[in-house]
């Protein structure tokens, strides 16, 4: 919401004034007022109201000198403006402004300045010199600051020369009347009086200085000007700007006439705006002007030379006058109902107050500036969702409004404060002010609780160690009914009751829940109570919830085996993929504390494991019952996840693994040696038995018990196998011979195991030293096997050898012949079109072939020789080449153009690269005269030039090509 409005300078219609002395005493009434005020402006901080607003006292001591001092108001007339606000007239309020004007009081008697204590004069001075003694200011105004000065010793010598410098200050000179003569006087003192013109009172005060005399300077530094002055310099001059150049003369010469420029600051002003510049005199701003803080500035500027050994100095004063221009932004006062609260730019208002134009609170506009201007107004709102509006209204008193709110409602749960916007300008500047409208809370609104159930959650108390009877210090927290009001302060508070019951009980201030026995979650794992809160500010509010309490679980339980022992068979060679036994296991608890790992205690080199979720055991290896154990005692701890871990070692399973045993092994001989048999021809007849087999079998049982038998072959009529292993000979034999036996071992499991093993039985003779052993034997009987195998392989090697040769010989000569019928047929290609067939007399045949389809005409020439009459333009050709080998240039030229045909005679055959291409006809022959060749040509584009093409010459419009055709050609033309 922006509301704009313009003010207008209107008259007052309450004005006071009263005449105040400084220094007038503090808390008594100054001036009475018919009605009650507020004070909207303070000067300086310095009034106050009491008697029901009614008398206007003072609150600090009022020093007019000091004010004076630091420009705070005039030394001449020191007056000023307090603005006043009324509301006693019910209707309108009554903005008014009380003049007050403060008297001077002689309190201050003269103040000496800038003493020369020192001062040194030449005895060779003239009469009538004049040096400076001092500066002498009343801080008192008028009469009072005004001085009378005497010299009270050595008058005869000396006098005084008082250069009033302002209304209370003057500056102190000293004039020689005699001659000095520092031998027979060093030193004069001089001791001045000042008197004020004090009416009631007279101030005086004195100084002495002493004279001392010297050997000499004795020209002060002269201004152009006796005084200098600055008018209405505006306020908002920058700082660095120069304002003045001061300028002084010394009539002096050398360091007597350097002049050097300084400013005397006034006292009591803390921050000095102007410098100067000590060898130019150039007077600039160092720091910026108020003209609100101060108006006007009246220094003394000091020019000194350089003189030895006394520096003498000349003062003239600098007044600068301050303009105003329009700097102050409009100051925004806001004065509220007196039916509301205010403080600190916020005003509280109780909510559900009626909204229907109600006065908020007036608005005072005011600018210290002093340039007259037009003021405005606005109003705007900060809050994006506003449930009042609100509306500036003039009032009849100067720049004066009223702030109402039309309409809407004030509910602080909706909106707990106002935030409004004034924005006033004087048309160059703007300033802002905002204030906060703060809603006070009543009791219009019940408790909410957070939701409804209220849930909490105990775990149950089998790990509180509560005794039978608990003390209130060892009772448990389950959680707070926490209800929250939308209301504030006592009206949010609350008592809280629960319905009577054995296991829980409440607080009834804050609403906290404790537990008054313990729980078993296994017993117990719900509750469920009613609940409310009510209100302890009128009216009593109720609000009902339901409580429910949730038993947690926690680890009190330990895992139990549902069989304590258990005993498994398993087959040996068993898959691993398999779990062997699965352990079954309860914990009564829940979730985490429910859940079961399960873990194996046994030895690390058993082959075992087991899943620690599903308790299923498995086999990491494969059992062979012949290696490994053949019964494990296995001892299966259970743990639970929970915290603390139950149980580890407490109430463990049990089982028992037997390995059974299967026919998964064959009969092995356990001596190779019995696979190699000697027998010696010396020993015979070999009647008894040869040799006994010893075959093992790893199996148990039935399995493990092997069994033999002599496999067909062509010894068998030689050799008797009995199951037990025996070995015997049948029949005596009495020469060298070699005999391989194949024997079946073979145990009496189902399915049987069998092993089929080779024996060698070698018959030689110890006397025969060819046949005396084993090996000899063996060697004797397959020596030739092995060469013949050799030479089979050599025939073999060399065969495929000779086969690969033939293979990539054919290939070879098949891919000749292709690139030689490649060459022959481009040939015919290029000579097919031709209808004339080149003969091998010698003769010049001149031929022409006329072609319907492609309408061209080909001009043939043969290479040499040429001969060409220059006279009769007739061109012949003789053939000097063997039958075999022909050489021919064919001409492809324009159809109406001669000049080509007799350039050609003259020209010579160049190389070109056959990536050229060529045109040309194919007719062959010796070419004719020109006129005998204009027929239609006949040409052909080639990408390629063939072998046989050896020369290429582009001709101007045409092309000349060499080819060579030899006898073995087979279309020869």
């Amino acid at each position: 919401m922006f509301v704009l409005f313009l003010l207008f300078p209107l008259v007052s219609a309450f004005d006071y004034s009263i005449i105040l002395e400084e220094k007038s005493p503090i808390n008594q009434a100054i001036y009475h007022f018919p009605y009650s005020y507020e004070l909207l402006t303070n000067f300086q901080s310095n009034f106050n109201l009491t008697n029901n607003n009614r008398d206007l006292i003072l609150t600090k001591t009022i020093d007019r000198d000091a004010w004076c001092a630091q420009n705070i108001c005039s030394c001449d007339h020191c007056s000023f403006l307090l603005e006043l606000f009324s509301n006693d007239n019910k209707t309108v309020p009554i903005f008014s402004s009380i003049n007050i004007t403060i008297t001077d009081l002689n309190d201050h008697a003269c103040q000496f300045l800038d003493i020369q204590t020192n001062i040194s004069l030449s005895e060779s001075i003239q009469i009538g010199h004049r040096f400076p003694i001092a500066r002498a200011i009343d801080a008192d105004s008028g009469v009072n600051g005004q001085l009378s000065f005497k010299l009270l010793e050595n008058e005869d010598y000396f006098e005084l020369n008082i250069i009033n410098l302002s209304v209370n200050e003057y500056a102190i000179y000293g004039i020689l009347k005699h001659a000095l003569d520092r031998e027979l006087e060093e030193q004069y003192d001089l001791l001045i009086e000042a008197v004020d013109h004090g009416l009631k009172q007279v101030r005086s005060s004195r100084m002495n200085v002493t004279v001392w005399i010297l050997d000499e300077n004795d020209n002060a530094p002269k201004f152009n000007q006796t005084e200098y002055s600055i008018q209405s310099l505006p306020e908002d001059t920058p700082v660095g700007t120069q304002l003045l150049t001061i300028s002084a003369t010394d009539i002096d010469k050398g360091l007597n006439s350097l002049i050097h420029y300084s400013i005397v600051q006034p006292p009591g002003i803390s921050s000095f705006p102007f410098a100067i510049d000590s060898n130019t005199g150039v007077v600039s701003l160092r720091s910026s002007l108020d003209y609100e803080t101060v108006r006007s500035y009246r220094f003394l500027i000091r020019a000194s030379d350089s003189g030895l050994p006394q520096s003498l100095y000349t003062d003239t004063w600098l007044s600068i006058s301050i303009a105003d221009v329009n700097d102050c932004p409009v100051e925004i006062t806001f004065i509220p109902n007196r039916r509301f609260q205010y403080e600190n730019q916020t005003l509280f208002i109780y909510e559900n107050t009626e909204i229907k134009n109600l006065t908020i609170g007036y608005i005072r506009l005011f600018d210290q500036d002093s340039i007259p201007t037009k003021l405005s107004v606005s109003l705007m709102t900060l809050d994006s969702k506003l449930q009042q509006e609100y509306e500036l209204i003039p009032s009849s008193q100067i720049n004066s409004y009223i702030l109402i709110a039309k309409k809407g409602i004030y509910d602080r749960e909706i909106q707990r404060e106002v935030h409004l916007r004034f924005v006033a300008t004087d048309t160059l500047l703007t300033s802002i002010s905002d204030i906060t409208i703060h809603l006070l809370d009543l009791n219009d609104n019940p408790s909410e609780f957070p939701s409804n159930p209220m849930k909490f959650s105990i775990e149950e108390l089998a790990n509180y160690h509560m005794v039978e009877h608990p003390t209130e210090n060892s009772q448990i927290v389950l959680g707070y009914l926490n209800a929250t009001d939308p209301d504030e302060g006592e009206n949010a508070m609350n008592r809280y009751e629960l319905e009577p019951n054995s296991y829980v009980k409440i607080d009834s201030n804050t609403g906290r829940l404790t537990l008054i026995q313990p729980l078993d979650r296994e017993q117990i794992s719900r509750i469920q109570l009613k609940a409310k809160a009510i209100n302890i500010a009128e009216p009593k509010w109720e609000t009902e919830v339901q409580v429910e309490i949730e038993v947690l679980d926690i680890n009190d339980n330990i895992p139990q085996c549902l069989s304590r022992i258990q005993q498994i068979s398993v087959r040996e060679n068993s898959s691993t993929t398999n779990s062997l036994v699965q352990i079954n296991a309860t914990d009564v608890d829940l979730g985490v504390n429910g859940t079961i790992n399960y873990s194996i205690r046994l030895n690390s080199s058993w082959p075992f494991e087991i899943n620690s979720k599903t308790g299923e055991i498995y086999s990491r290896q494969i059992f062979d019952y012949e290696s490994n154990s053949k019964t494990f005692f296995i001892i299966v701890d259970l743990e639970d996840e929970g915290f603390p871990i139950k149980n580890q070692n407490k109430n463990a399973c049990q089982l028992i693994v037997n390995i059974e045993d299967i026919n998964d092994n064959s009969p092995q001989l356990t001596d190779d040696s019995q696979t190699r048999i000697f027998l010696d021809l010396q020993r015979s007849p070999f009647l008894n038995e040869i040799i006994l087999f010893n075959a093992t079998d790893l199996d148990s049982g039935d399995n493990g018990k092997v069994k033999y038998s002599l496999l067909d072959n062509d010894s068998n009529s030689l050799f008797r196998l009995y199951p037990n292993g025996s070995l015997h000979m049948t029949r005596q034999i009495n020469q060298v011979s070699l005999f391989k036996l194949e024997i079946l071992l073979e145990d009496y499991g189902i399915p049987t195991q069998q092993a089929r093993i080779s024996v060698i039985v070698a018959i030689g003779d110890t006397n025969i030293p060819a046949f005396s052993t084993f090996e000899k034997v063996l060697v004797k009987y397959s020596q030739p096997k092995s060469i013949g195998l050799i030479l089979g392989l050599t025939v073999l090697i060399i065969t495929l050898l000779l086969f690969l040769c033939i293979i990539v010989t054919c290939i070879l000569l098949r891919q000749h012949r292709r690139r030689h019928q490649a060459a022959i047929i481009a040939r015919k290609k290029l000579l097919c079109s031709s209808s004339q067939q080149l003969t091998s007399s010698g003769s010049t045949n001149t031929t022409s072939s006329f072609s319907v389809e492609h309408q061209q005409i080909a001009n043939i020439v043969q290479i040499k020789p040429i001969y060409y009459n220059r006279r009769t333009s007739d061109t012949y050709t003789m053939n000097t080449s063997s039958p075999e080998s022909q050489t021919y240039k064919i001409l492809h030229i324009p159809q109406d153009n001669e000049y080509y045909l007799n350039y050609y005679h003259h020209e010579k055959v160049d190389n070109h690269s056959s990536d050229l291409g060529y045109h040309g006809s194919y007719e062959t022959g010796s070419s004719s005269s020109p006129s005998s060749q204009m027929s239609t040509r006949h040409s052909h584009m080639v990408n390629q030039l063939p072998d046989f093409v050896t020369k290429c010459k582009s001709v101007n419009g045409g092309f000349l090509v060499e080819m060579n055709v030899d006898g073995s050609d087979e279309d020869r033309r």
